[in-house]
């Protein structure tokens, strides 16, 4: 004997929270390749950073200034040549200096000698002459202006070139530099690079450290270097020489000054190099890591799970600046996009879910509800149904529904804190002690007979109770026995009826059946077969039937009389209804490229109520069906209990398009008042007329009569159950001209009804002649 393996299985709201994680996933990774919206978040740790982790410079960089304090009027390669000459005597280790003064600058050739006799390497730093390099005009991706080239001024006799630019963000800000800047002649380093020494071959970007003061970078001005003040500074040494702030040179935005001279920048770029300090930590680590947290929280019950939300939010704050705190970049732009994608993915989820969960009309908590707050509620479940419900929402204007269904559920709450929950069919369920809840519900009785005062019109209200005294593992199962419990009460004296009075096979049908219709319609176990409409003399189809069908996973395919009338009962003929309009919908359009219109069956007992008409259009719109492929087929029509409500409804919707057809014809209530008072397209005359005429002469007289009825009215007469040809070629002779019935075909599926049309889905719709 095998040992029996639980498989491992998750709960519906564990599962859409995995599949909610893996989409912000995806979500937050489209947002890195194509917006830079987290290289924007990255900027502001580091800002913050900057600004309050300031440290010193290791003085190995010296500044030098070219401004002149005496008056002497001198060009700036003047300047600079005095300070090469009086650096070079000073033994240091590198000179470096800005290449920016004009072509005519009269200092060029005094500037060349001094470069010529100093026996310290000197390199000058051009400018670039299309500006500053971004985050998008990278050494692989040139800039719309073609790629950045140094601009030289003058031919100089140096050691080597720099290029004195900056890469900024798309705020305008200085975060990170270049190591080089590819020209056509080649790789030529950036100003940091060159003050930083050595042959680094790295490429791309790197951040630089604005840890580092700017304050304390070591200053000489030119009349000092040339007095030789300060000559054990400069000694070994690297030295910068800039120009002079009254002149051309370059000020930009960093995360601690907003005009910091482009020469102050290449030097805290290049102490940068020097110490390896802020070494950046590749993005998909951090990533990476929430993500699985992610995914792990999402496990957790709901209170740790959310301790462990706010959790990640702190450290997702904190991580930048401890890894600052070990010279670590932490880039936590991709983990906050992610956060974010992911907050509004779930508060867009619990929008819907509350939404799910709220009636419409009332305000009020709905039965889906109910339903998962079944588990952890105290007390028995009980349901009442309001007598009359949907007669009385009718006769109210729709401005008044919400204040009728909530003096209901006041007037049921009273002598109980406990939540009322409602349905759109007049069911109201709360929980109650089962001790007290019989005596509770009896002074509910005595209160519920009370009328209510609505606006300026007083409403009489009665209510049957169902009570839930049995323990019922499943709660829609719990819930649909008690629903039927309620509307049994309505039939008793009492008013009152308990779950566990109603014995039998029949019953125990009934509350799966209940239990089992929103699961069945969720899976696609309730289907459409569709029986075609033929011209009878051609047998050309001009329409087709659709008739509902549901295959049950245990009790497989089970007959529409069996579960139609238990669900109506119930109050759930909405929800099949809507289904079925909209499955019907998705094949009525491939069917109207053949000129055949879709019929469906709408129970009469909806006709009346306020939103038939949203019913009728919402779902056909969702399922892509247009109003013109559709018929609304009329059954059951001795319910039908506001005639005038229902004909007004029906008119409406042969404005929108509809066509309407009066089923069963002649059979009950199916008669000719309604032929009269009910605006109709169709009528269908029934099976056992069909199979009268066989040897009645009345019964041919009364069809021949209809026809001819139907003819002069502008409606169709389409005749039901025809098996025979013998019955076909009577109907032909009475005049008839469509028919349906087993002699054209058994109900099938939409693929063999579209093989009977030869229709393709891109076909034109052709024109209903017929219709």
């Amino acid at each position: 004997m095998r040992a029996h393996i639980p498989r491992f299985r998750l709960e519906p709201r564990t599962r859409r929270r995995l599949s909610q994680v893996l989409l912000s996933l995806l979500a937050a990774l489209a947002v890195l390749f194509v917006l830079d919206i987290p290289k924007l978040i990255d900027e502001v740790p580091r800002v913050f950073v900057s600004r309050m982790m300031q440290r010193p410079v290791s003085g190995e960089i010296v500044l030098v200034t070219t401004d002149r304090q005496d008056g002497n009027i001198d060009s700036v390669a003047q300047r600079q040549a005095a300070a090469i000459a009086a650096l070079d005597s000073m033994d240091p280790k590198l000179i470096v200096f800005e290449g920016r003064f004009p072509e005519d600058d009269p200092g060029i050739p005094a500037l060349r000698s001094a470069i010529a006799k100093a026996r310290t390497p000197v390199i000058v730093a051009w400018p670039a002459t299309a500006g500053q390099i971004t985050s998008r005009n990278t050494l692989d991706q040139p800039s719309a202006q073609g790629s950045l080239a140094v601009s030289r001024n003058a031919y100089l006799p140096v050691d080597g070139e720099a290029v004195d630019t900056n890469r900024t963000s798309l705020t305008g800000f200085v975060f990170d530099a270049e190591y080089y800047l590819q020209t056509g002649n080649g790789d030529v380093p950036i100003l940091g690079t060159t003050l930083a020494g050595g042959s680094f071959t790295k490429t791309g970007a790197y951040p630089i450290d604005f840890r580092f003061s700017a304050n304390s970078i070591p200053v000489f001005s030119l009349a000092s270097v040339e007095k030789m003040v300060d000559r054990e500074a400069i000694q070994g040494k690297r030295v910068f020489v800039g120009v002079p702030r009254s002149g051309n040179s370059t000020l930009i935005s960093t995360p601690i000054n907003k005009s910091m001279p482009s020469s102050v920048v290449g030097i805290i770029a290049a102490e940068t190099l020097m110490s390896s300090s802020l070494l950046p930590i590749d993005w998909f680590i951090p990533f990476s890591a929430f993500g699985l947290l992610l995914l792990s929280v999402a496990f957790l019950p709901r209170r740790p799970r959310r301790i462990s939300y706010i959790a990640m939010v702190l450290a997702s704050l904190a991580a930048p600046i401890v890894a600052a705190y070990f010279d670590r970049l932490l880039p936590t732009g991709m983990v906050y996009t992610l956060l974010a994608i992911y907050g509004a993915v779930r508060l867009r989820s619990n929008w819907r879910d509350r939404v799910a969960r709220i009636d419409g009309v009332s305000g009020l908590a709905n039965f889906h509800a109910l339903q998962e707050d079944f588990s952890k509620s105290k007390g028995r479940l009980i349901v009442a149904r309001v007598e009359h419900f949907e007669e009385i929402l009718a006769s109210l204007e729709a401005s008044l529904h919400r204040s009728f269904i909530q003096q209901i559920a006041q007037r049921l709450a009273v002598g109980s804190d406990t939540a009322v929950y409602t349905d759109t069919t007049g069911h109201f369920g709360w929980f109650d002690e089962m001790e007290h809840a019989r005596s509770h519900i009896t002074g509910l009785l005595a209160l519920a007979s009370a009328p209510l005062r609505v606006a300026d019109r007083t409403l009489d209200f009665s209510c049957g109770f169902g009570i839930l005294d049995i323990d019922v593992s499943k709660p829609r199962q719990a819930i649909s026995a008690t629903i039927v419990a309620a509307e049994t009460a309505l039939k008793r004296p009492s008013r009152m009826a308990l779950v566990s009075e109603q014995g039998g096979f029949d019953t125990d049908w009934q509350l799966s059946l209940h239990s089992s219709l929103d699961h069945a319609i969720a899976h696609q176990h309730i289907y459409l077969l569709f029986q075609p409409q033929c011209l009878l003399e051609s047998g050309h189809v001009v329409g087709a039937e659709a008739l509902v069908r549901w295959k049950h996973p245990q009790r497989g395919e089970i007959s529409p009389s069996d579960f139609i009338p238990f669900i109506e009962k119930a109050g759930r003929l909405k929800p099949l209804t809507a289904h079925t309009l909209r499955l019907a919908a998705r094949s009525a359009n491939v069917a109207l490229n053949a000129g055949a219109r879709i019929s469906v069956n709408i129970s009469a007992t909806l006709l009346a109520e306020h939103d038939f008409v949203s019913l009728i259009c919402d779902n056909i719109a969702a399922g892509g069906g247009r109003p013109q492929a559709i018929t609304i087929e009329i059954t059951e029509t001795a319910k039908i209990e506001d005639f005038r409500t229902a004909a007004r409804n029906l008119e409406r919707l042969q404005e929108k398009g509809f066509h309407v057809s009066l089923d069963d014809f002649g059979t009950g209530e199916a008669n000719l008042s309604l032929l009269v008072g009910l605006p109709c397209d169709e009528i269908k005359i029934d099976r056992s007329f069909v199979a009268l005429a066989q040897h009645n002469e009345r019964a041919r007289i009364v069809i021949r009569a209809l026809n001819d009825t139907a003819r002069k009215a502008g409606m169709r007469l389409v005749a039901e159950g025809i098996e025979t040809e013998t019955e076909q070629d009577l109907l032909i002779s009475l005049g008839c001209v469509i028919g349906q019935g087993f002699l054209y075909g058994r109900p099938m599926r939409i693929s063999e009804l579209l093989s009977m049309l030869d229709v393709r889905e891109s076909c034109e719709p052709r024109k209903l002649t017929l219709y």
